[in-house]
């Protein structure tokens, strides 16, 4: 008997050993590509066991950063932490699982690669592999709908983009067809409109210059050890201005000083009104790295030469440099509104005005 159920463990332990990820397969993915800050999604796991040899125990774990929120208590160390789910998986099992999580905070998320570890039916050996996957997640800044005092920001930016839409049709700027008027110049007759509907019609164009907004943020320190939620307080805030102009057909451009988190490249988006746009906004915005230090954002504003735009200007930092920059472009005739967010506990060494806002963002 002693020698039976020896050969017994030998065989099990040799079959295990030389054949348990045979037929095995496993898939870990994000419900999503893209988020929003705030936004509840899932990891779906799947589990395939294609062969005879059922996998009583097995363990799949895998390294995701901190700032997606599992429901689970996440043993964590530096950015990244530990996320595990034990399966048992019969022969010619398919098991699929879903891990809900919280993205917590903007940014870039990539799952490279998992481990699974497996045991033998007597639980006295453990198998180790490594699996590699290519699955990603861009978590958006969160939109503020929820700051009234932003208002006032919003009623001053409406007034200075009215004011600055021009009313002269640009012939190269095709916008509809609509019946002639008596005032109508001859050259904006639609010759073959006209034929097709019995009538006079002409070209509608659009202005010279769309109304545009040009969005910059600075990401300057304002002092030597600063609060970085106000940053991301200040990105949030530039997603949600994009948001609300572009839906109201408003060309938007942004730049900031920051850089990307994976290239070090510099941020800027030229102006545009399209939802794809818009996406490359919050692309941008999701990407920014706080841990480069920025330029200063003096320089740049002083070599602004759009006239027809209205800068929108958001910045924690409100040093002398960064006033006198304001200064010069007015003294040019530039417009723009400046919004500086603010905690409690910051000397704030600026006045409002009407082009300056003081945002208390936290």
């Amino acid at each position: 008997m002693g020698l039976v159920v020896f050969v017994l463990v030998f065989l099990q332990n040799y079959l295990y050993k030389k054949f348990w990820k045979n037929g095995l397969s496993i898939n870990i993915k994000f419900s999503a590509k893209e988020a929003f800050e705030g936004d509840v999604l899932y990891l779906q796991e799947e589990i395939i066991n294609k062969k005879i040899l059922p996998l009583p125990w097995l363990m799949v774990r895998f390294k995701v950063s901190k700032n997606l929120v599992f429901n689970e208590e996440p043993r964590t160390g530096a950015d990244l932490q530990i996320q595990g789910d034990a399966f048992g998986v019969m022969m010619y099992q398919s098991i699929g699982r879903k891990v809900f999580f919280e993205c917590n905070k903007r940014g870039f998320y990539r799952l490279r690669n998992a481990e699974m570890i497996a045991s033998n039916l007597l639980h006295t050996q453990n198998f180790i592999e490594r699996l590699d996957f290519n699955t990603e997640l861009m978590v958006f800044p969160k939109i503020l709908d929820d700051y009234e005092e932003l208002d006032i920001s919003y009623k001053a930016l409406d007034a200075a983009i009215l004011s600055h839409s021009l009313i002269n049709p640009d012939p190269f700027e095709f916008k509809g067809i609509r019946e002639y008027n008596p005032t109508d110049p001859l050259r904006d007759i639609n010759f073959k409109a006209s034929a097709v509907a019995q009538q006079l019609m002409v070209n509608i164009h659009a202005p010279t210059s769309a109304k545009r907004l040009e969005i910059i943020l600075n990401l300057e320190h304002y002092k030597p050890y600063p609060n970085s939620e106000i940053y991301e307080q200040a990105i949030r805030l530039a997603a949600t201005v994009a948001s609300r102009y572009i839906d109201d057909d408003v060309k938007v451009g942004m730049f900031c000083n920051g850089s990307y988190a994976f290239s070090g490249d510099k941020i800027r988006v030229f102006g545009g009104n399209s939802t794809a746009h818009l996406y490359a906004i919050y692309q941008a915005l999701a990407g920014i790295n706080l841990m480069f230090k920025p330029n200063h954002i003096s320089e740049h504003i002083e070599s602004l030469d759009d006239t027809g735009a209205i800068y929108f200007i958001i910045s924690p930092y409100h040093g002398e440099d960064f006033l006198n920059a304001l200064e010069s472009i007015e003294n040019r005739g530039y417009n723009y509104i400046v919004v500086v967010p603010t905690e409690d506990d910051t000397e704030i060494n600026v006045e409002e005005t009407d082009k300056i806002k003081l945002w208390k963002a936290l």
